[in-house]
């Protein structure tokens, strides 16, 4: 044996990969260090090469250099749903040594880009024949094209909330306005035709007849199915999807009058005809009756009063109900919802403190008390305690039940407000949740350091631990929205935290009244416009409130648009009309509420995209946000009067 003069450091052990950590654009790895018998490694390097991709355009290898002690490491900035080859270099002195390599995947992404919008060829009666063109999805397989039914009201299109998409039947008791007709696949052509409205099924989705004459938009959403992991994305619908050359948006009786002119020509020809030969016949009687004399002519007195005899109908209009409530009522419904619960959620009454006389807040679902809930002998847990009102609307009914049965499927999380459980008697219905010390808002407004107070500051938290609030909320957010769920009431007031800074969004019923008040909060100075006008939530909604808490905590909890009254709000932001920067929020991070206000919901960012955003910018806050006293600098004021219901 003869030594080679060269010696470089060896390979890492054990390279592996971390499963649980698969993520749509990281992969996370881990090793062990190499032997000590080589060179010393002075650092490691990483490279991934993609090995197969759903991506239509080039993959470049990707490199990163990581310090020698390094034992794992998260592969950042990958393609969604490519397969890598990821291999670890040991580099010493001496140059590059061992090299260990293992093969990992990305989790497939949303599809990319959004698929194009149906071509309408033809509507006929209660059917619509459509064109599907051919997708692409750049972050994963083409598996199915969704076809997506929504019955637009007005000529402002709602946004489809995919939280509330679903069967027809499902979407018919939950009274959303739209549904999935069909799941189809595309084989090897370039478009594929489809009759929305035949009546039959496609995997396992009905495709019901389209009422006749109603405004119908029909949408597509791209299925990516890969490894158990389903992504869809939808098309964003227009009125323009009406206007091809092609499309025939006419009732039947149209359709066939425009087919056939002959027997147009017929029906105008008999319609001249006819009203020659009443003319004559009108001429002719009246010729008649004054050359006539009266044989027996009838006293005046002798008039009788025509009058309709027979059964009288009366029509009576019932608002629609899904069947499975009338049929069982809420009370049955509810019942089953709670003795789904697992045992450890249901509590005893004997258990449960309540402060009758503290009430905290109120809404369309009850009120909410001050509580407290005794687990063990010596410890007594404070909780929001939520009595279900006996007295809801049908509708409200209907919505409670919807958003507690998600909300019982929730498992734990560290920014959500924590479920307790439920404790019900002969009389009332308690829904119990973990109670904060304080709100946000509250919070906000005590750091607040008055103008009169030497402070270089003139806030009393940094802007690193607002930055980290908001990134906190995001994760909340995220959770919720990968649940079905939506906050609807996104503020500074519904978010909570405690000393520790640490941090929790409400999932579940009103905001609570303002500190030292009985008095409601107006959430709808947080609300999106479509949320305003339509009563129209959805994730992209939770998303403009975002933007205004970006704000809001950036401002100390001040009012977002103080100069105007609520009345006033939606014209206001149809106009264009949004909280203005204040000159201690620099430029990048209110561009980013910029994005949640866009008027068009589709174009919103996701909270992913806000959380990963926000996180990186961490380390350079002094470019987002300094809360420096200057004397240019002024905080926008809090304005109780707008914010709270008189």
């Amino acid at each position: 044996l003869y030594e080679t003069g060269i010696e470089v450091a060896g390979p890492v052990r054990n390279l592996r990969l971390e499963s649980s950590a698969k993520q749509e654009a990281t992969i996370t790895i881990r090793w062990d260090l190499p032997a000590e018998d080589g060179a010393q490694v002075e650092q490691f390097q990483i490279i991934a090469e993609a090995t197969r991709s759903y991506a239509s355009y080039r993959i470049h290898p990707l490199r990163w250099s990581l310090p020698n002690t390094t034992s794992t490491f998260e592969l950042s900035n990958l393609t969604p749903g490519t397969d890598y080859n990821v291999t670890v270099v040991s580099l010493s002195p001496k140059g590059e040594g061992g090299r260990a390599s293992i093969l990992g995947a990305t989790e497939i992404g949303i599809p990319d880009p959004e698929p194009e919008e149906p071509i309408i060829l033809r509507r006929l009666g209660s059917t619509i024949l459509i064109k599907i063109p051919r997708a692409t999805n750049n972050n994963g397989p083409v598996s199915y094209y969704r076809v997506v039914v929504h019955y637009v009201n007005g000529e402002l299109i709602q946004q489809i909330d995919e939280s509330q998409l679903n069967t027809f039947q499902k979407s018919k008791e939950n009274r959303v306005p739209y549904y999935i007709a069909a799941e189809l696949e595309m084989k090897d052509d370039d478009s594929l035709h489809f009759t929305v409205g035949d009546g039959r099924e496609y995997r396992s989705y009905f495709n019901p007849p389209i009422t006749v004459r109603a405004h119908v938009h029909i949408s597509i959403g791209l299925v990516s199915v890969r490894n158990h992991v389903v992504k869809v994305r939808y098309a964003t619908t227009t009125h323009e999807q009406h206007q091809y050359p092609d499309h025939q948006h006419v009732n039947l009786k149209t359709v066939e009058i425009e087919r056939n002119e002959t027997l147009i020509t017929i029906l105008t020809v008999a319609c001249i005809l006819f009203g020659i030969v009443l003319t004559a016949a009108i001429i002719l009687y009246i010729y008649l009756r004054y050359k006539t004399p009266s044989a027996n002519p009838r006293p005046f007195a002798d008039h009788h009063e025509l009058t309709l005899q027979g059964p009288i109908l009366e029509v009576e209009n019932n608002g629609f109900m899904p069947d499975i409530y009338e049929q069982r009522g809420f009370e049955a419904e509810l019942r089953d919802i709670i003795e789904g619960l697992e045992q450890s959620k249901h509590h005893a009454r004997k258990y449960l403190s309540l402060n009758i006389n503290h009430i905290l807040g109120s809404g369309k679902y009850g009120d909410v008390l001050a509580g407290s809930l005794q687990q063990g002998q010596d410890q007594d847990i404070p909780a929001h305690v939520h009595v279900v009102t006996d007295d809801m609307e049908s509708v409200d009914q209907i919505a409670f039940l919807n958003e507690f049965r998600r909300l019982t499927a929730l498992e734990e999380h560290a920014n959500v407000i924590l479920f307790l459980g439920v404790c019900v008697t002969p009389d009332w219905c308690y829904l119990l949740f973990e109670q904060m010390q304080t709100t946000l808002k509250q919070t906000l407004l005590n750091a607040r350091v008055p103008s009169n107070v030497n402070s270089a500051k003139f806030s009393t938290i940094s802007e690193e631990i607002v930055v980290n609030i908001l990134c906190l909320v995001c994760d909340g957010m995220q959770f919720l929205a990968d649940n079905n769920l939506m906050s609807k009431k996104l503020c500074a007031r519904t978010v909570y935290v405690n000393t520790k800074f640490e941090v929790k969004v409400s999932a579940f019923g009103p905001p609570l009244y303002a500190e030292g008040t009985e008095k409601c909060i107006d959430i709808a100075r947080w609300h999106a416009p479509e949320v305003i006008k339509f009563q129209n939530h959805s994730v992209k909604g939770d998303v403009w409130s975002f933007g205004l808490l970006i704000w809001e905590c950036c401002c100390l909890g001040a009012t977002p648009y103080g100069s105007t009254t609520t009345d006033n709000l939606f014209a206001a932001i149809r106009a264009g009309q949004k909280p203005e920067r204040p000159g201690f929020m620099f430029e990048d991070l209110y561009q980013l509420c910029l994005n949640c206000w866009d008027l068009d919901a589709s174009d919103r960012p996701s909270f992913i995209e806000l959380r990963n955003y926000l996180r990186q910018t961490l380390p350079m806050l002094r470019y987002l946000l300094s809360f420096e006293r200057k004397q240019s600098i002024q905080l926008p004021p809090y304005l109780p009067h707008l914010e709270m219901v008189e």
